[in-house]
């Protein structure tokens, strides 16, 4: 019960630390996403009122050159056109001269301006303004006004910007909420993502708390044992014989000697300054002087043991690596095979990729098979091992790009490694190596 308690609490501060994670992740891509919409919506609004402002004085510009050229022209100028033959009935146009004006155009055709409207946006247009309200409507001024007296008038344009301004800030407006509603669909988003996102990092802080956990528990019984043997030794008279209790704190001392060398290989096939044995090499060589080596181990269980091969196993790869894997998993054999039992070790390659076989009598149960490449764990007694061997087989085959599975029926246990026969990875080569 206090370890499936320490367990969920330990699992409980991961999920805390990797939703304080996440938050941070969608916070810090919030941000991102807010300012990058917020520079967006400035440069497209900018955009939008550069476009606006250029059409509405290009608008006016023509409307004051046509109507220049109406009031240039005598003959037309005798004529009296009337306003609504100007060709932009949406822009109002005024030649001021001699202290009277001609009016080109209009407004709007429903607007009816009075000469107090007239005299208001004039004077608004001398006082150097660019628009005015004028009631309900907003209207946009530019004056082109002879100063020096040389030409005898001045030009007013007078624009009705108050359909066009209306329809700027609703679409303004409507872009700001579509920015916004955008931000936050993308922090969303990120949310959502962020648990894929972070998935190995989460693995990897699980990982992590565990191993701590199960080093600790097993580095806990050892310690134990030695101190309970130390008070033993210390409370003893002097004349006592203590080979027993020294004897148990030797033991205790080479298991977690053991252990920690274990650790230790593993964390160096982990580490990122691994640096392979890349070397060609005969595997079948190798692994055949391994199985020699566990025969005495065989004999004394009466297991038997044969290896075979097909074709040349001449490889290049990593030797290191597969030295540490194929004595892992020929030990895993020996330990769970039953008396009298039998193991077969078999070599095959096949085009890209070489095989590595090693069966032996005995039954996993189906429900620990998913299981036994995990850290720690074991799927029987142990037989005094601490559950990292085939896990650090599984870190040394990932590290060549190969695979490991391990399949368990009708008796029998087979482990089959997959490696590819050309070198995984380029890394930094020491002297001497190949």
């Amino acid at each position: 019960m206090a370890t499936k308690n320490g367990g969920e609490k330990r699992r409980s501060a991961t999920e805390k630390l990797f939703r304080r994670m996440q938050t941070r992740f969608t916070v810090l891509v919030a941000v991102i996403c807010f300012v990058l919409v917020s520079v967006s919506f400035i440069a497209m609004t900018i955009v939008n009122t550069v476009v606006m402002e250029s059409s509405v004085n290009g608008i006016m510009i023509e409307a004051m050159r046509f109507a220049e050229g109406i009031y240039l022209d005598s003959d037309a100028a005798n004529e009296n056109e009337s306003p609504e033959e100007g060709p932009m009935p949406d822009c109002l146009v005024v030649v001021e001269h001699d202290g009277e004006y001609d009016i080109i155009g209009a407004l709007g055709s429903e607007i009816t301006l009075t000469d107090d409207d007239l005299r208001t946006l004039m004077a608004a247009a001398m006082s150097g303004s660019d628009g005015i309200d004028l009631g309900d409507l907003r209207v946009r001024i530019r004056a082109d006004i002879d100063g020096t007296g040389t030409r005898g008038y001045n030009v007013y344009a007078f624009y009705d910007f108050t359909d066009r301004y209306s329809i700027y800030v609703t679409q303004t407006l409507g872009m700001l909420f579509s920015f916004i509603g955008l931000a936050c669909l993308l922090s969303l988003f990120s949310y959502m993502m962020s648990g894929v996102m972070l998935a190995p990092a989460r693995e990897v802080l699980v990982r992590q708390k565990d191993l701590v956990a199960n080093a600790s528990h097993e580095l806990k019984t050892p310690v134990t044992i030695i101190n309970a043997n130390l008070d033993v030794i210390k409370n003893a008279p002097s004349d006592a014989d203590n080979s027993k209790w020294i004897a148990n704190i030797e033991s205790q001392t080479k298991r977690m000697n053991s252990l920690i060398i274990e650790m230790l290989e593993m964390s160096s096939f982990e580490s990122n300054a691994y640096v392979p044995e890349i070397r060609e090499f005969d595997l079948g060589e190798l692994t055949e002087g391994y199985c020699l080596s566990f025969e005495a181990a065989c004999y004394e269980k009466g297991v038997s043991i044969a290896y075979e091969c097909e074709g040349s196993t001449v490889v290049r790869s990593d030797e290191k690596g597969w030295s540490k894997l194929v004595s892992i998993l020929l030990d895993n054999a020996v330990k769970y095979s039953p008396d009298n039992g039998r193991i077969d070790v078999n070599i095959v390659r096949k085009k890209k990729h070489v095989y590595l076989n090693i069966s032996n009598d005995g039954e996993i149960p189906k429900d620990k098979i998913d299981k036994i490449f995990d850290r720690f764990y074991k799927a029987g007694d142990g037989s005094g091992s601490f559950g990292l061997g085939l896990a650090m087989a599984k870190v040394i085959t990932a590290g060549m790009n190969g695979s490991i599975t391990c399949g368990s029926s009708d008796g029998r246990t087979v482990f089959t490694v997959c490696v590819p026969l050309r070198e995984i990875r380029e890394a930094p080569r020491k002297e001497g190596t190949e």
